[in-house]
C-alpha cells in the first residue's frame, strides 16, 4: 500500500510537469567498474538502450574493460578516482590521499589514472570522486588534467571552476550489507527532486540515479 501511495504521489507530480509542458531530465550513473564481470554483463543487459555513465576505477584491467565496451552504444565513461582506497582514519571523511599529500602528487596521481584509461581505449569525459567526497585539492587536480565536469551525490555544486552533475538518488542503503532501499523510498526521492526543480524553475537540471552493479542483489 505504501508503495502504491508513493507512486501515486510521484505520478501526480509528473502530471503537474506535463501541464507545464516540461519533461524531467534523468541520467544514470553506475560506479566502481574495474574489469569485465558477470555483474557488468547483467548491467549492460538490464539497461537495454538507456544511456549510462559508467564510473571506472583506473587501477583495474583497463584493456579488457575497453575491449568489452567496444562498440557498445550509449556508454559515457567517467574516471572514478585513482584506486578507491581510503587513506584517512575510519569513521570520518574519506579520501584516497592523506591530508599531508602535496598538490603536485595529487595532480600526478589523477593524471596517471586518466592516462591508463586513455591508453587502453577508454575516453573519460568527467570525474567522479570516490565516496562522493571531493576535496579542493582533488578537484584542483581534476581541472588540471582537463576535465570540466565532476559528479557527486545529492549535495554537490559547481566548484573549483568545474561544472557539477549530481547523482542524487542512490538506490542502495549502505548500512550493514548494501541492499535495495525499496520502491517507496525511491519514488519519494524522485518526487522530491522533481518538486525542488519545479519550485525553483530549474526544470533542466538532471536528476541522477546511482547504482553499483557489483553489489546489487
Amino acid at each position: 500500500m505504501l508503495d502504491f501511495l508513493a507512486l501515486a504521489r510521484l505520478n501526480h507530480e509528473l502530471a503537474i510537469w506535463r501541464r507545464a509542458w516540461k519533461s524531467p531530465v534523468l541520467w544514470w550513473r553506475d560506479d566502481d567498474a574495474r574489469e569485465p564481470t558477470w555483474q557488468l554483463k547483467r548491467l549492460l543487459h538490464v539497461r537495454g538502450e538507456l544511456p549510462l555513465t559508467l564510473a571506472v576505477i583506473p587501477d583495474g584491467n583497463m584493456p579488457e574493460l575497453a575491449a568489452r565496451l567496444e562498440g557498445v552504444e550509449g556508454i559515457t565513461i567517467a574516471q572514478h578516482g585513482v584506486d578507491h582506497e581510503n587513506r584517512l582514519p575510519a569513521g570520518g571523511a574519506r579520501s584516497e590521499f592523506p591530508e599531508w599529500t602535496r598538490q603536485e602528487e595529487i595532480n600526478v596521481a589523477v593524471a596517471a589514472g586518466q592516462a591508463k584509461m586513455v591508453s587502453a581505449g577508454l575516453d573519460p569525459r568527467l570525474f567522479v570522486p570516490p565516496w562522493n567526497e571531493p576535496t579542493d585539492m582533488q578537484l584542483t587536480a581534476v581541472a588540471a588534467v582537463g576535465y570540466d565536469t565532476y559528479s557527486t551525490g545529492a549535495f554537490g555544486s559547481p566548484r573549483n571552476g568545474l561544472k557539477h552533475v549530481g547523482a542524487q538518488i542512490d538506490v542502495l542503503r549502505w548500512k550493514g550489507q548494501p541492499h535495495f532501499k525499496g520502491r517507496r523510498r525511491i519514488f519519494d526521492a524522485i518526487r522530491a527532486q522533481l518538486e525542488k526543480r519545479r519550485e525553483t524553475g530549474d526544470f533542466e537540471e538532471p536528476i541522477g540515479i546511482l547504482t553499483h552493479h557489483l553489489v546489487h542483489d
